[in-house]
Protein backbone atom coordinates (compact mmCIF):
# COMPACT_ATOMS: atom_id res chain seq x y z
CA UNK A 1 0.00 0.00 0.00
CA UNK A 2 2.82 2.37 0.84
CA UNK A 3 4.45 1.57 -2.52
CA UNK A 4 1.28 2.60 -4.31
CA UNK A 5 1.12 5.76 -2.22
CA UNK A 6 4.72 6.65 -3.07
CA UNK A 7 3.97 6.30 -6.77
CA UNK A 8 0.63 8.16 -6.56
CA UNK A 9 0.23 11.76 -7.45
CA UNK A 10 0.21 14.48 -4.84
CA UNK A 11 -3.59 14.86 -5.05
CA UNK A 12 -4.15 11.21 -4.13
CA UNK A 13 -1.63 11.45 -1.31
CA UNK A 14 -3.41 14.46 0.15
CA UNK A 15 -6.84 12.85 -0.22
CA UNK A 16 -5.63 9.71 1.54
CA UNK A 17 -4.07 11.73 4.36
CA UNK A 18 -7.20 13.87 4.80
CA UNK A 19 -9.35 10.73 4.89
CA UNK A 20 -7.22 9.28 7.70
CA UNK A 21 -7.26 12.56 9.65
CA UNK A 22 -11.04 12.92 9.29
CA UNK A 23 -11.61 9.33 10.44
CA UNK A 24 -9.40 9.91 13.48
CA UNK A 25 -11.32 13.11 14.30
CA UNK A 26 -14.64 11.29 14.04
CA UNK A 27 -13.36 8.49 16.28
CA UNK A 28 -12.04 11.05 18.77
CA UNK A 29 -15.41 12.83 18.72
CA UNK A 30 -17.25 9.61 19.51
CA UNK A 31 -14.90 8.90 22.40
CA UNK A 32 -15.48 12.44 23.72
CA UNK A 33 -19.25 12.04 23.51
CA UNK A 34 -19.03 8.69 25.29
CA UNK A 35 -16.87 10.22 28.06
CA UNK A 36 -19.25 13.13 28.50
CA UNK A 37 -22.24 10.78 28.66
CA UNK A 38 -20.59 8.76 31.40
CA UNK A 39 -19.68 11.94 33.31
CA UNK A 40 -23.25 13.22 32.97
CA UNK A 41 -24.61 9.93 34.29
CA UNK A 42 -22.28 10.07 37.30
CA UNK A 43 -23.20 13.70 38.01
CA UNK A 44 -26.90 12.96 37.68
CA UNK A 45 -26.58 10.00 40.04
CA UNK A 46 -24.74 12.18 42.55
CA UNK A 47 -27.31 14.99 42.38
CA UNK A 48 -30.28 12.63 42.69
CA UNK A 49 -28.63 10.50 45.34
CA UNK A 50 -26.02 11.78 47.73
CA UNK A 51 -26.78 15.47 47.31
CA UNK A 52 -30.53 14.97 47.67
CA UNK A 53 -30.00 12.90 50.83
CA UNK A 54 -27.57 15.44 52.24
CA UNK A 55 -29.98 18.31 51.60
CA UNK A 56 -32.93 16.39 53.09
CA UNK A 57 -31.04 15.65 56.31
CA UNK A 58 -29.88 19.25 56.66
CA UNK A 59 -33.38 20.62 56.10
CA UNK A 60 -34.79 18.12 58.64
CA UNK A 61 -32.23 19.24 61.18
CA UNK A 62 -33.01 22.91 60.60
CA UNK A 63 -36.77 22.34 60.72
CA UNK A 64 -36.61 20.35 63.95
CA UNK A 65 -34.47 23.04 65.54
CA UNK A 66 -36.94 25.73 64.48
CA UNK A 67 -39.84 23.69 65.86
CA UNK A 68 -37.96 23.12 69.13
CA UNK A 69 -37.22 26.82 69.43
CA UNK A 70 -40.91 27.64 68.95
CA UNK A 71 -41.93 25.13 71.61
CA UNK A 72 -39.38 26.58 74.01
CA UNK A 73 -40.52 30.15 73.30
CA UNK A 74 -44.13 29.10 73.74
CA UNK A 75 -43.29 27.58 77.13
CA UNK A 76 -41.53 30.76 78.22
CA UNK A 77 -44.18 33.12 76.87
CA UNK A 78 -47.11 33.75 79.17
CA UNK A 79 -49.22 35.31 76.41
CA UNK A 80 -51.87 32.67 75.68
CA UNK A 81 -53.03 34.54 72.56
CA UNK A 82 -49.70 33.76 70.84
CA UNK A 83 -49.95 29.99 71.37
CA UNK A 84 -51.84 29.36 68.13
CA UNK A 85 -49.08 31.11 66.17
CA UNK A 86 -46.40 28.99 67.83
CA UNK A 87 -48.34 25.79 67.19
CA UNK A 88 -48.80 26.72 63.52
CA UNK A 89 -45.06 27.28 63.15
CA UNK A 90 -44.34 23.90 64.76
CA UNK A 91 -46.90 22.21 62.47
CA UNK A 92 -45.32 23.81 59.38
CA UNK A 93 -41.85 22.65 60.37
CA UNK A 94 -43.05 19.13 61.09
CA UNK A 95 -44.71 18.97 57.65
CA UNK A 96 -41.39 20.00 56.16
CA UNK A 97 -39.67 17.23 58.11
CA UNK A 98 -42.15 14.73 56.66
CA UNK A 99 -41.50 15.94 53.12
CA UNK A 100 -37.76 15.74 53.61
CA UNK A 101 -38.00 12.23 55.06
CA UNK A 102 -39.80 11.19 51.89
CA UNK A 103 -37.03 12.74 49.78
CA UNK A 104 -34.40 11.00 51.89
CA UNK A 105 -36.08 7.62 51.46
CA UNK A 106 -36.44 8.15 47.70
CA UNK A 107 -32.73 8.96 47.39
CA UNK A 108 -31.97 5.36 48.46
CA UNK A 109 -28.64 6.48 49.89
CA UNK A 110 -29.18 5.01 53.35
CA UNK A 111 -29.68 1.46 54.45
CA UNK A 112 -33.21 0.66 55.56
CA UNK A 113 -31.98 0.23 59.12
CA UNK A 114 -30.28 3.66 59.18
CA UNK A 115 -33.32 5.33 57.62
CA UNK A 116 -35.68 3.72 60.14
CA UNK A 117 -33.46 4.76 63.05
CA UNK A 118 -33.43 8.35 61.79
CA UNK A 119 -37.16 8.37 61.10
CA UNK A 120 -37.76 6.88 64.55
CA UNK A 121 -35.68 9.53 66.29
CA UNK A 122 -37.57 12.29 64.45
CA UNK A 123 -40.93 10.72 65.28
CA UNK A 124 -39.92 10.32 68.92
CA UNK A 125 -38.94 13.97 69.10
CA UNK A 126 -42.22 14.95 67.41
CA UNK A 127 -44.29 12.98 69.89
CA UNK A 128 -42.48 14.57 72.82
CA UNK A 129 -42.78 18.02 71.25
CA UNK A 130 -46.52 17.72 70.74
CA UNK A 131 -46.99 16.40 74.30
CA UNK A 132 -45.21 19.51 75.56
CA UNK A 133 -47.43 21.71 73.38
CA UNK A 134 -50.48 20.13 75.00
CA UNK A 135 -49.06 20.75 78.47
CA UNK A 136 -48.45 24.41 77.64
CA UNK A 137 -51.93 24.84 76.18
CA UNK A 138 -53.38 23.22 79.31
CA UNK A 139 -51.64 25.87 81.39
CA UNK A 140 -48.97 23.57 82.83
CA UNK A 141 -46.01 25.69 81.78
CA UNK A 142 -43.71 24.62 84.65
CA UNK A 143 -44.26 20.94 83.83
CA UNK A 144 -43.69 21.73 80.17
CA UNK A 145 -40.37 23.44 80.94
CA UNK A 146 -39.26 20.38 82.90
CA UNK A 147 -40.31 18.12 80.01
CA UNK A 148 -38.30 20.29 77.61
CA UNK A 149 -35.23 19.88 79.78
CA UNK A 150 -35.68 16.22 80.67
CA UNK A 151 -37.18 14.68 77.52
CA UNK A 152 -37.24 17.09 74.61
CA UNK A 153 -33.60 18.23 74.73
CA UNK A 154 -32.20 14.66 74.85
CA UNK A 155 -34.51 13.60 72.00
CA UNK A 156 -33.35 16.61 69.99
CA UNK A 157 -29.74 15.68 70.71
CA UNK A 158 -30.43 12.19 69.39
CA UNK A 159 -31.83 13.68 66.16
CA UNK A 160 -28.74 15.86 65.80
CA UNK A 161 -26.41 12.92 66.43
CA UNK A 162 -28.22 10.84 63.80
CA UNK A 163 -28.09 13.77 61.37
CA UNK A 164 -24.33 14.00 61.82
CA UNK A 165 -23.94 10.26 61.21
CA UNK A 166 -25.95 10.50 58.00
CA UNK A 167 -23.99 13.58 56.98
CA UNK A 168 -20.77 11.56 57.30
CA UNK A 169 -22.28 8.81 55.15
CA UNK A 170 -23.36 11.23 52.42
CA UNK A 171 -19.97 12.96 52.52
CA UNK A 172 -18.24 9.66 51.72
CA UNK A 173 -20.71 9.10 48.87
CA UNK A 174 -19.83 12.48 47.36
CA UNK A 175 -16.19 11.59 46.87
Amino acid sequence: MLKKLENAKMKKKLNYTYTIVIRLMIFSGFLSILGLSISYGNLSSYINGAQAADTAVKVCRISVNIAARNIREMALNGDISSYANYRNKVDEQMKEVGAQLTALKESKMLSDQMYQRYEGSLENWGIIGYQILKLIEAGERETAVQEILNRCAPALEEVITMSKEIDEITNTLKM
